[in-house]
């Protein structure tokens, strides 16, 4: 009837108790299930609704002549279409890679490429707050089985992370080592670090307790999904993903893929 906390008494034989359990644990989980879409549900609506009261506000103000219609006022509204239009993609993806419909092009694909393009990109950034990027990587580097793409993907939202929560002259450093068929990526900065309570939550969707990383989401350019999908999207690949911190002195966001079957020692240039 739709009650999702009904359980039932555990008892009689062997077998009876068994089909108990397994109903009350199948009750358990559509419940936990049903409790985590409503969350969700209620976190977009109000991630969505920040942006759109802002856009819907100034617009409202230029209409009534209190705001000048020039650039700057223009370029503000734009930023928050932005905000709004990335939104919409984190949440796009992250539905496809619930519902296993998220598209990969699983080849060959060499990983010193793509460190070397993410940190390309990520130069002007670091150099403009005195943050020394290093990269170390070995001589020969198993090529991995993953989306090129999507690796990027992933790549580019650890290092954001990292630069943005790395103060003045600090470093954040970028390495891959081999690992049990797998290959290794870390990504280390000397950021004010994550308090030990926080950890386990950092990957969970529009999670903002955390009173460092994600104190001001808007100011640094996030959603509070960037590492959500990360994760989304690198389980997807068949890998792992998960983070260490210290707090005072710096953390680390690693993510593993798995080893290419048909060139396992691949150059990484």
């Amino acid at each position: 009837k739709g009650d999702r906390d009904q359980q039932v008494r555990v008892g009689g034989s062997d077998e009876m108790a068994e089909v108990a359990r397994a109903f009350n644990e199948m009750t358990t989980a559509l419940a936990n299930s049903e409790r985590q879409r409503q969350n969700m549900v209620a976190d977009a609506a109000h991630e969505l609704r920040s942006p759109l009261t802002v856009v819907q506000g100034n617009l409202r103000a230029i209409l009534d002549d209190v705001y000048p219609l020039d650039k700057s006022e223009i370029a503000r509204l734009y930023d928050e279409t932005r905000l709004l239009s990335r939104l919409v993609d984190d949440l796009r993806e992250l539905a496809l890679a619930d519902a296993g419909q998220l598209r990969l092009n699983l080849e060959p694909t060499n990983l010193g490429r793509i460190i070397s393009s993410a940190i390309e990109s990520l130069a002007p950034l670091a150099q403009a707050q005195q943050i020394t990027l290093t990269v170390r990587i070995p001589d020969h580097l198993p090529s991995v089985q993953a989306d090129g793409d999507r690796v990027a993907q992933v790549l580019r939202n650890l290092l954001v992370n990292a630069v943005r929560h790395t103060p003045v002259g600090g470093s954040v450093t970028i390495s891959a080592t081999r690992a049990n068929g797998f290959v290794q990526i870390d990504v280390t900065d000397t950021g004010e670090g994550i308090a030990p309570e926080d950890v386990p939550h950092l990957f969970e969707r529009f999670w903002t307790a955390d009173r460092a990383r994600v104190r001001d989401k808007r100011l640094a350019g996030g959603t509070g999904l960037g590492l959500s999908v990360a994760q989304s999207l690198v389980k997807a690949q068949g890998g792992d993903i998960w983070a260490k911190s210290t707090p005072g002195e710096g953390s680390t966001f690693s993510f593993t893929l798995p080893r290419s079957q048909n060139s396992p020692n691949d150059a990484v240039a």
